[in-house]
C-alpha cells in the first residue's frame, strides 16, 4: 500500500490564492497556479508562517491588477430585450470589420462583373449582326449637270433689280404720301380704291408711316400678279407689302395693307346683316359652342380678328362643307390670313357669332379687284 501524503495549506502573498503543498518541502521554492509568482516556502513550525484565511470572508490585500475590458461600440445600444452584460473580446483576436465596407465590397465586386458581361454581350451582338446583315448594294448617283456661270439666267437677275428699284421707290412715295389723292397714281384700280380711303379719311389727309426700310430680308413671293414684299416702317412696323402687275406697271394693293372689309366692324356687329360681307381677317382654330351654334356635331368654330385685332368674333362653318375644305387645307401655324364673306343667322340671338359663307381667298390678296 502506498503512504498517504500529507499536505499544507499556503496563502500567495501576491494574489492571496490558498493552494496546498506537499508537507516536508518547506524552504523550498514553489510557483503560485494563479499568478505564477515564484514563492519561498516557510518552515510550518516557524513563527512566519502566514495563517490560513478563512475564505469566507477573505483578507484584505495588495489590489489585483485588471485588464480594463474592451467591447464593440454596438453593445452600447443593447436594448432590455438582451444580455446586459457584454461580450468579452479575446486577447490577440482581430475585431471585425463592420459589415459596410463588406456590402460595398460586394456591390463594386457585382458592379464590375455585370458591367464586364455586359461589353461582352454587345460585342457578340455587333458580331453576329455584322454576319447576318446582307450588303446593300446602292445604286450610282446620278451625274448632275455642270452649271456654267455664263449660262446663269441674267434675264431674271436684270429684271429683279430693275423690279426691287422702282418697287422700293413706289413704296417710299406710298408711305411718305400725306393726302389721299398723293396715292392715286400708286394704288392698283384707283377708281374703285380712292373712295374706300375716303370713307375712312373724310378729310382728305392721312399718315401712312413713312418708309424705313425696304426688303431688309433681300427676298420677295411671287403669286400670279401679286408680288409680295417685307418693308418696315419708320414706326418699326414690319409689314407686308403687295405689288400689283398692271397695264400701267407695278402699283400697291391698298386693301390688303389697310385690312380693308366692306362694313366697318362696329357697324357689322350692330346691323347684323343675313347677307354676304367681305372681311379680311387673322383666323384661329376655337372650341366655342353656343346659342345658334350650340351643336358641336354641326358646326367647326374659329376666332376672327381685325386686322388691327381690336374686333374679335366666332365664325363658324358647316362640317363637310366646301368653306370647312378650304379653311382646313390652310395649314400655316398661328395666326392665318383669309379674305372671307361673313354673315349672321336669322333671329341672331349674339352680335359676336356668324357663320363663314365662303372662302374668298387664303391671304388678304384678293385675285381680282373686289366690287364697290
Amino acid at each position: 500500500m502506498t503512504e498517504n501524503r500529507r499536505w499544507n495549506a499556503y496563502v500567495c502573498p501576491a494574489c492571496r490564492l490558498v493552494f496546498k503543498f506537499p508537507a516536508g518541502t518547506e524552504e523550498q521554492g514553489a510557483c503560485c497556479p494563479a499568478c505564477h509568482q515564484v514563492l519561498q516556502i516557510p518552515d510550518h513550525h516557524s513563527s512566519n508562517i502566514l495563517p490560513i484565511p478563512d475564505v469566507s470572508s477573505p483578507t484584505k490585500g495588495p489590489k489585483r491588477i485588471r485588464k480594463r475590458r474592451k467591447h464593440s461600440r454596438s453593445n452600447e445600444d443593447l436594448s432590455w430585450e438582451k444580455e446586459s452584460s457584454p461580450k468579452l473580446v479575446r486577447k490577440g483576436k482581430r475585431k471585425r470589420k463592420p459589415p459596410i465596407f463588406t456590402i460595398i465590397s460586394i456591390i463594386i465586386t457585382g458592379g464590375l462583373l455585370a458591367w464586364l458581361f455586359v461589353t461582352e454581350e454587345r460585342t457578340k451582338s455587333s458580331k453576329s449582326d455584322a454576319t447576318i446583315e446582307a450588303p446593300v448594294v446602292m445604286p450610282p448617283p446620278k451625274s448632275q449637270p455642270q452649271v456654267n456661270p455664263t449660262e446663269l439666267d441674267t434675264d431674271f437677275l436684270e429684271r429683279h433689280a430693275t423690279f426691287i428699284a422702282k418697287a422700293e421707290e413706289l413704296a417710299r412715295n406710298f408711305l411718305s404720301a400725306q393726302s389721299v389723292e398723293e396715292l392715286r397714281p400708286l394704288v392698283r384700280n384707283p377708281d374703285t380704291t380712292i373712295p374706300r380711303i375716303m370713307k375712312l379719311h373724310p378729310d382728305g389727309k392721312i399718315d401712312m408711316g413713312g418708309l424705313l426700310t425696304f426688303n431688309p430680308a433681300d427676298q420677295f413671293r411671287k403669286s400670279g400678279e401679286f408680288i409680295s414684299v417685307t418693308v418696315r416702317t419708320k414706326n418699326y412696323d414690319e409689314r407686308t407689302l403687295v405689288f400689283a402687275e398692271t397695264a400701267d406697271g407695278i402699283r400697291i394693293d391698298w386693301e390688303s395693307w389697310a385690312g380693308w372689309c366692306e362694313m366697318d366692324w362696329e357697324e357689322f356687329m350692330a346691323v347684323k346683316p343675313t347677307t354676304g360681307t367681305l372681311f379680311r381677317v387673322k383666323l384661329n382654330n376655337t372650341n366655342y359652342y353656343n346659342f345658334n351654334f350650340s351643336e358641336e356635331a354641326k358646326w367647326r368654330s374659329y376666332t376672327l380678328l381685325s386686322h388691327d385685332e381690336k374686333y374679335r368674333i366666332y365664325g363658324y362653318v358647316e362640317s363637310g362643307s366646301q368653306a370647312a375644305t378650304d379653311i382646313g387645307e390652310a395649314v400655316e401655324p398661328g395666326d392665318r390670313f383669309f379674305t372671307l364673306s361673313l354673315k349672321f343667322p336669322a333671329n341672331a340671338e349674339s352680335n359676336n357669332q356668324v357663320i363663314i359663307e365662303r372662302v374668298i381667298s387664303n391671304g388678304w390678296i384678293a385675285p381680282t379687284a373686289p366690287p364697290p
